[in-house]
């Protein structure tokens, strides 16, 4: 039967590429991404490894694909860095920040694998190494755009870049916590680190507006 075929409405290569994710995921998760090899994720998803390559040109390609489905997922799962609702910039990044982190002591794939790829600069993860950034060049994004909102519409740019890349490398900090220590309570760091960012948006505004 063609991968293209179809069973019960649902493409067969549309299964099989999702059986082949999974696999992949799974065993990224439990030996790291060099252990999860094409002839591991053959069989653990039950699947010929031509049909690995039918659906991906090879393991990098396989796992830039894991990255940016796990992101997506996740991210229907979690609040999003729409325009700000709350009554203060504090408010609107607990909520938000505080729904978002209680998910990562389950370390969503496309965290586990993108840190790795972050760390093993080999060229064969280059595929899922850029997967990885564009997923953090977007997330940068958002809560740039979130935090010019919610200061104002003449807020410096740099500032908000600057404040969006400090929550999402805390958010990377708490990850580590999480798997460091048995009692991490990321609500109690949460406050700790918004204490610092309305210190560090109130210095650089103030400076900011001194240059002005």
């Amino acid at each position: 039967m063609s991968p293209r075929a179809q069973t019960g409405g649902v493409p067969d290569g549309a299964r099989s590429k999702d059986k082949i994710l999974a696999a992949a995921a799974q065993l990224a998760k439990e030996r790291g991404l060099h252990g999860a090899t094409i002839a591991a994720v053959s069989q653990r998803s039950g699947l010929p490894a031509s049909s690995i390559y039918w659906h991906f040109s090879d393991k990098d390609a396989l796992f830039a694909e894991v990255i940016r489905t796990s992101f997506a997922q996740w991210l229907g799962t979690v609040p999003q860095w729409t325009a700000p609702d709350a009554a203060t910039l504090h408010e609107g990044l607990q909520s938000i920040l505080g729904a978002s982190t209680r998910t990562l002591r389950d370390v969503p794939d496309f965290l586990r694998i993108g840190m790795q790829v972050l760390l093993d600069q080999h060229d064969e993860h280059a595929s899922a190494r850029e997967a990885f950034l564009a997923i953090r060049s977007q997330t940068a994004a958002m809560i740039t755009a979130y935090v010019r909102q919610a200061l104002g519409p003449d807020s410096d740019r740099t500032l908000a870049e600057d404040l969006a890349t400090l929550v999402i490398t805390f958010s990377e900090g708490l990850l580590v916590g999480s798997q460091v220590y048995a009692d991490w309570d990321p609500d109690e760091y949460l406050e700790v680190f918004l204490g610092m960012f309305d210190h560090a948006a109130s210095s650089r505004a103030q400076s900011a507006s001194r240059a002005g």
